[in-house]
């Protein structure tokens, strides 16, 4: 039994006991970390679900046509998800035009000429 006192009793000992709770701390600081890694996922996805709002809510204001309306919500998804790869840089353009142009449309018929007028300007 004075032994094992006299072993743990060792500078050594105490040193090892530090680099032990040491250890558990980077563990601990790496379970955090990758905690809030996963969690930071649904924020963007929120941030998204904001920016192709804030895109609707400028587009839509006094456009009557639905048409219109559908075509303003599927391009500001298009730019929320997509705007920013450099793989979609073409197409880009054509949706711009979309959200600019069709916003204040005021019939189908207006929204289809747009449409088709978008397309021509920015072929995709």
């Amino acid at each position: 039994m004075r032994f094992v006192s006299s072993v743990l009793d060792r500078p050594d000992d105490a040193s090892n006991r530090k680099s032990v709770r040491a250890s558990w701390h980077v563990v601990a600081g790496l379970v955090a970390a990758g905690a809030f890694l996963c969690f930071s996922g649904p924020v963007l996805a929120q941030s998204d679900m904001e920016r192709q709002a804030q895109c609707e809510l400028s587009a839509i204001r006094d456009t009557r046509s639905p048409l219109a309306v559908q075509y303003i919500r599927s391009a500001c998804n298009w730019l929320v998800v997509n705007g920013d790869s450099l793989l979609n840089a073409s197409n880009k353009g054509y949706y711009v035009c979309l959200v600019r142009q069709l916003s204040g449309a005021q019939s189908n018929e207006a929204a289809a000429a747009i449409m088709s007028a978008c397309r021509a300007s920015n072929p995709l």
